[in-house]
């Protein structure tokens, strides 16, 4: 029986913010700069100026249902409402959440043992003031009805198809046993919330008031302009900050001039363009994030044009990808935001092998790509454009209506227009082009994702990456196997060599062409205290990693 231990230290971690509406405690005025009166609800001596932080993001909320939340901005919020069993920072390391530590008996059976100090959050409708402890039966609830499909979890299929059973041990310890191995397991409890069962079984709408275990409470919603959080006084240890204001700004150049003006305290993202009048002000700085998110352009594999791989191939060939990034992130701080990807999986990873993605990706040759074209049966018509049985070599091209995807899209467009392609460029509102990759609504689209541990699945899986909206309805058996193999690999090593296998496969295959990984610059006033431990807001601001402050 193979037996590995991994114990971390207690601390905290957390979870989910929510949504839309109804009663609440008055708010700042979001001003980092602001204070309220003193504790009037988190119970500190009159006169003590609260700790009050900004954060301005361009993300809106899709949904504050923990259950259902997947976009960036929901969990950028619910991650500190909600705790989860474990966390993961943006290196990919595990940490620990409300387990506080765990090891496995076998390559099937993992063990959790669980804080014995963490309460349902209070002065909501569903607990009033009464502080009921978070259960190990708690959490086998949580998951079960995760699993259930009248609950519509979009967790539910990830965690149902390698669940065999979970054992209630005692109140603090819990036992998961899975159906084959999960090198990942930990990855997939990491993104199930940890909502109370009362919620469901009364019928509680978690969506418009969200409750959890986590270090900040939810006070109000207000659409499409902020959530307001507060410190949750019963957590294990005392979040650093009073207030949290999360600001939806969706002009990243606002977000810009709004962390200047001092109005946001932390920006999720300074444009190129905006990187140096950042840097000018003495009380700003700019954080780079810890590991590269993976950019591409993706092919719609339902669309017959796509199906043919010369075609993909001569696509990625006439597209001058080296330039492109040099065009889109020049700035006058002479700041490194991206580096060319030649693979998908982010280098900081488990599995990232540049120097055998180089070998199979298509390097850049027009006259090659024209060559590949012509030998399709393709001829240029009188516009310049190619065209076979009297139908041009046209689609559209989606990206989202924001730098950089923007500017790669028209480029890309350029790029492929001067060989005899027809591509249209298309930038498209967000939550419209999250919509239309779910629902296969796309011919190509240029996407950033799969910055994951098990991004490989989301990006290429035929069956794992299935209504997602990195889906390209892709299908290679080999792929396939290699994946599941890598994935129910314990040994690191292995798993890698596996990994990369799988990744020139899908490379060689021109399944999708990879552009850059992003190197995003977070701007941040500098009395913020701790973000730059782990550069991110995917996991809670308060946990085993950090307890992010402002002085």
């Amino acid at each position: 029986m193979k037996k590995f231990t991994r114990i971390l230290s207690l601390l905290l971690t957390a979870c989910l913010l929510a949504s839309c509406a109804p009663q609440a405690p008055s708010s700042s005025s979001g001003s980092p700069n602001s204070s309220k009166p003193s504790g009037a609800q988190s119970g500190e001596p009159a006169g003590k100026e609260e700790k009050v932080m900004t954060i301005g993001t361009q993300y809106s909320i899709a949904t504050l249902n923990p259950l259902k939340a997947t976009a960036d901005g929901d969990r950028y919020v619910l991650c500190n409402i909600y705790e989860s069993l474990v966390e993961y920072d943006s290196a990919g390391k595990f940490v620990p959440g409300f387990a506080q530590s765990w090891e496995t008996e076998d390559d099937h059976t993992w063990v959790f043992h669980l804080k014995d100090n963490s309460y349902w959050q209070t002065g909501n409708d569903l607990f009033k003031d009464e502080k009921v402890p978070v259960t190990a039966n708690d959490v086998k609830q949580i998951f079960e009805m995760t699993m259930d499909e009248a609950n519509e979890s979009a967790q539910r299929v990830a965690v149902s198809s390698n669940l065999e059973s979970i054992e209630v041990v005692d109140d603090t310890t819990i036992k998961f046993i899975t159906k084959t191995p999960d090198a990942y397991f930990l990855s997939t409890l990491a993104n199930v919330y940890l909502f109370p069962p009362k919620a469901i079984e009364t019928g509680f709408d978690l969506t418009k008031f969200p409750v959890g275990s986590g270090p900040y409470k939810f006070v109000k919603y207000a659409t499409d302009d902020e959530v307001v959080l507060e410190k949750n006084a019963d957590f294990a240890i005392e979040p650093g900050l009073d207030e949290v204001v999360f600001k939806i700004i969706p002009d990243k150049s606002v977000l810009a001039i709004s962390l200047q003006n001092n109005e946001i305290d932390l920006a999720t993202t300074v444009m190129p363009n905006d990187l140096a009048s950042v840097l000018a002000k003495e009380d700003l700085t700019v954080v780079a994030n810890a590991s590269g998110w993976y950019r591409y352009m993706g092919f719609n594999f339902d669309n017959e044009l796509f199906q043919d791989p010369d075609i993909r191939r001569a696509v990625c060939m006439a597209i001058d990808v080296d330039s492109a990034i040099a065009a889109t992130f020049r700035n006058d701080a002479n700041v490194d935001i991206a580096v060319r990807a030649y693979g998908p999986i982010p280098l900081e990873f488990v599995g990232a092998d540049e120097e055998a993605w180089k070998k199979v990706t298509p390097a850049y040759d027009p006259e090659g790509a024209k060559a590949l074209i012509e030998s399709k049966g393709y001829t240029l018509n009188a516009n310049g454009i190619y065209e076979k049985d009297g139908q041009e070599l046209t689609f559209t091209l989606k990206s989202a209506n924001y730098d950089p995807n923007m500017k790669f899209g028209i480029i890309v467009s350029t790029e492929l227009k001067k060989i005899g392609i027809n591509c249209v460029s298309q930038p498209t509102e967000w939550a419209t082009l999250l919509s239309d990759l779910k629902a296969g609504n796309k011919e190509a689209f240029i996407m950033g994702g799969g910055s994951t541990l098990t991004g490989m699945n989301s990006l290429f899986h035929s069956v794992k990456s299935k209504g997602g909206s990195h889906a390209l309805n892709y299908v290679n058996l080999e792929l396939d196997v290699k994946l599941d193999q890598a994935f129910a690999t314990m040994d690191e090593t292995a798993r890698a060599a596996l990994l990369s296998e799988a990744s020139c496969i899908a490379m060689e295959d021109c399944a999708e062409l990879p552009l850059f990984f992003e190197y995003a610059q977070w701007g941040m006033n500098k009395r913020v205290q701790d973000f730059e431990q782990t550069p991110a807001l995917y996991f809670s601001l308060t946990n085993s990693q950090r307890n992010i402050t402002v002085k």
